[in-house]
């Protein structure tokens, strides 16, 4: 169930097209404590609807439209398929109690309405929903995890190589631009041999948080490729503002002075600017062959002595 099924207040809908049990059940729910929507109606419960009801109480016989008809339009909307569904039916057949399972229900009880039974129900899908919200934050956290570098925050090589596949298909489907950035630390084993790995650890993440810092949040993906080489897949870029972001990163990370024991580390950084078109689009294998064109410019520009970006 989704958060906005607050621990300290849950919204509950009720659909019950006689009066006398709508205003029975919505003051027994307000009186312990929740929050209470209450629709005479299918039609007008379905339009309540939303993701902040966590529980839905629907009479099955309601006019136009009634509850097993709701709790389907309920369950297939993604915004409100974990809406927990109790269907109150005077129906007792145990083909109905099937009927309405199928139908996406998540519990089931016959009229007449036991007050009692009826709030253990609510506090049930409760219990259920704090469950599941924390299963879905662990599955969450573990999955974030899964796709960062340890070291740097990054995202890993497994989340690059998934997005690069993603945004070149991208590409292919719509004529987009797109940008591949290979970043590689000059002379970064001296580094670790002068100052020792902490020391080429820490330059990593400064280096890392430059990246990360000159991106556009929610467009680019910055990745750390492996050892000291990072990347930036760029859509909608342009190999001209891929060019103009890569000499930002260049210029800044060179004027970077990394305090260490006493010391002030600097280091720079080539740059290889792979462009997706379509001899790239049209290979068998686009992702490795864009790859293969950024890692090429990348070597042209170690061999022009450092330093610099190469396109």
């Amino acid at each position: 169930m989704k958060g906005s099924m607050m621990a300290d207040q849950t919204t509950v809908l009720v659909a019950e097209d006689d009066a006398a049990s709508r205003r029975i059940i919505v003051r027994l729910l307000e009186r312990s404590g929740y929050n209470v929507l209450a629709a005479c109606d299918g039609a007008e419960a379905a339009q309540m609807m939303s993701p902040q009801v966590g529980v839905a109480v629907l009479d099955w016989m309601m006019p136009g439209l009634d509850g097993l008809a709701l709790c389907r339009l309920t369950k297939s909307s993604p915004e409100t398929a974990d809406t927990y569904v109790l269907m109150v039916t005077a129906k007792t057949e145990k083909s109905d109690m099937v009927a309405a399972l199928d139908a996406g229900a998540d519990d089931y009880m016959t009229k007449p309405v036991d007050h009692d039974e009826l709030l253990a129900r609510v506090r049930a899908a409760e219990r259920t929903a704090e469950r599941e919200r924390s299963l879905r934050s662990a599955y969450h956290e573990v999955r974030i995890e899964a796709e960062r570098d340890a070291l740097t925050g990054l995202h890993n090589r497994g989340y690059f190589d998934r997005v690069l596949a993603e945004e070149i298909e991208r590409s292919r489907a719509t004529g987009d631009a797109l940008c591949l950035l290979m970043f590689d630390l000059d002379h970064f084993k001296l580094v670790n041999d002068v100052h020792g790995h902490h020391v080429g650890d820490l330059v990593l993440k400064e280096v890392a948080a430059v990246l990360s810092e000159q991106v556009r949040e929610g467009a680019d993906t910055v990745a750390r490729y492996g050892g000291e080489e990072l990347a930036i897949i760029a859509p909608g870029t342009s190999p001209l503002c891929g060019m103009q972001l890569a000499e930002r990163i260049r210029k800044k990370i060179a004027l970077l002075r990394i305090p260490a024991e006493g010391q002030l580390v600097s280091v720079t950084i080539s740059v290889g600017l792979g462009a997706y078109n379509d001899h790239i689009g049209g290979s068998p294998d686009p992702v490795t062959a864009l790859i293969e064109e950024a890692d090429m410019r990348l070597f042209q520009a170690k061999h022009a002595g450092r330093n610099r970006v190469a396109a």
